[in-house]
């Protein structure tokens, strides 16, 4: 059953008989069938829809309201007035199809088909915190699902990527919206988040060392590129396990649990929301928010300018999870922001992927350490004509401390791109459109 505010019904019965096409009539006409307590087989039938189609709209409409029709009339004060609303896809188009890593729909079709025709999270500034952070949410798991397959597949290494970042922004996203839901229901939902991208993130972090191995490998003589062999196979029987630990986790009842109910938390409006008071209003919609969560994250991290002459390796790595949470949060509002987000997000990339660059090389380092004094142990048991010189891995080791070094020294530079006026301003300007 759908209910509806005096207003909307007036204004789909409007629609039955003004809307400007007959599948503007119709789809009014199903939502008015349902408020009456008919069964989707039903509604189907009397205005012509499959069943599927039917439920998408009914689900659309819990999500979206007034806004899935082109143009809306009402005439519930006795004039007629229009309002504008973006053209939206008619009923005689086909749904987009679902990618065939959910043979098993983890709930109704109907989400999911919502779910997968998403091209952007759909933010506007009069929505609240909570139904912004569940749009972020569900636009970022259809993401991770996309990706999925591929990842199971393990043929294009991108796959596998571009799932773990969907999970690394919905840790993001759950973060920032925290203060929108009831603690107990996002965290049960975040445990499954944060598993499932811990059996991604290890598969990942190998195959990004052994991508810089061979890197650097390229740099040497032709005769000289099979000298890390040795490593490169240990992190390859690494990243064995680490798959088909990751791969058993993408096949539980665990995982398919978790992907059933999060959906149904995605896609239930006020799900999990707090229950705000009337009186006194506090903020609680995207415009009047979102400027206080992206300059609460510009001042974390311009907090560290003090500490960036004296820097430790473990505080720099503090400052890039800061760059992540100012970037996140950007493009999370992004859609209602000015046209500076953009150049704004790409410069703390920048800065986030030097930080980046530099945890890897420190990581690195200490992986080779590590292998070479097992190196060693190995290189004991062999007969002495048979052992074989580290001096190869020692002078990956040493590329790898100079590359550290660096990326230390000239981040002071990349800072001061950052934290300058000039980018304030910027911001500043993005901010306003709200």
């Amino acid at each position: 059953m759908v209910a509806f505010s005096p207003e909307e019904r007036a204004a789909l019965a409007s629609l039955v008989t003004l809307g400007d096409t007959p599948a503007i009539c119709r789809r009014a006409q199903l939502l008015l069938l349902y408020e009456e307590g008919l069964p989707t087989r039903e509604v189907a039938a009397r205005v012509g829809l499959s069943r599927g189609r039917a439920r998408h709209w009914r689900r659309l409409f819990q999500i979206k309201g007034m806004e899935i029709f082109p143009s809306a009339h009402t005439s519930a004060v006795g004039e007629e007035a229009t309002i504008s609303l973006p053209p939206l896809a008619e009923e005689n188009q086909p749904s987009p199809p679902l990618p065939p890593l959910l043979e098993e729909a983890p709930k109704g079709e109907e989400s999911l088909d919502f779910l997968f025709s998403l091209q952007s999270p759909g933010v506007t500034p009069t929505d609240s915190l909570a139904e912004e952070g569940r749009k972020v949410l569900r636009f970022q798991f259809a993401q991770m699902l996309r990706h999925e397959k591929g990842t199971k597949l393990g043929e294009d290494i991108e796959a596998l990527h571009d799932m773990r970042v969907a999970t690394r922004r919905m840790r993001a996203a759950c973060e920032v919206f925290a203060d929108a839901f009831k603690p107990k229901p996002l965290n049960n939902h975040l445990k499954g988040v944060r598993t499932t991208g811990r059996a991604l993130g290890r598969v990942r972090d190998l195959d990004v060392f052994m991508d810089k191995a061979r890197q650097y490998l390229q740099t040497l003589p032709i005769e000289r590129q099979g000298e890390l062999s040795p490593l490169l196979e240990a992190w390859q029987s690494e990243r064995q396990a680490a798959r088909e630990e990751m791969l058993a986790h993408l096949g539980s009842e665990q995982y398919q649990t978790f992907k059933a109910k999060f959906l149904d938390f995605l896609t239930t409006p006020g799900a999990g929301a707090k229950k705000r008071q009337a009186f006194p209003p506090i903020p609680q919609t995207v415009a009047q928010v979102a400027p206080i969560l992206i300059y609460t994250r510009l001042a974390a991290a311009r907090a560290f300018a003090p500490l960036l002459h004296t820097a430790s390796l473990e505080q720099l790595h503090a400052l890039r999870i800061e760059f992540k949470k100012l970037r996140y949060a950007l493009e999370f509002f992004r859609e209602v922001l000015g046209g500076e987000a953009k150049e704004i997000i790409n410069e703390i990339k920048t800065l986030q992927d030097h930080l980046g660059d530099l945890n890897d090389a420190k990581v690195a380092c200490q992986l080779l350490r590590q292998f070479l004094e097992e190196w060693d142990l190995q290189q004991a048991n062999q007969p002495v004509d048979e052992r074989q010189s580290p001096q190869p891995l020692l002078d990956y080791l040493s590329f790898q401390h100079a590359e550290r070094h660096r990326l230390m020294i000239t981040f002071q530079t990349a800072w001061q791109r950052f934290d300058c006026a000039e980018l304030r301003q910027k911001l500043a300007a993005a901010v306003a459109m709200l």
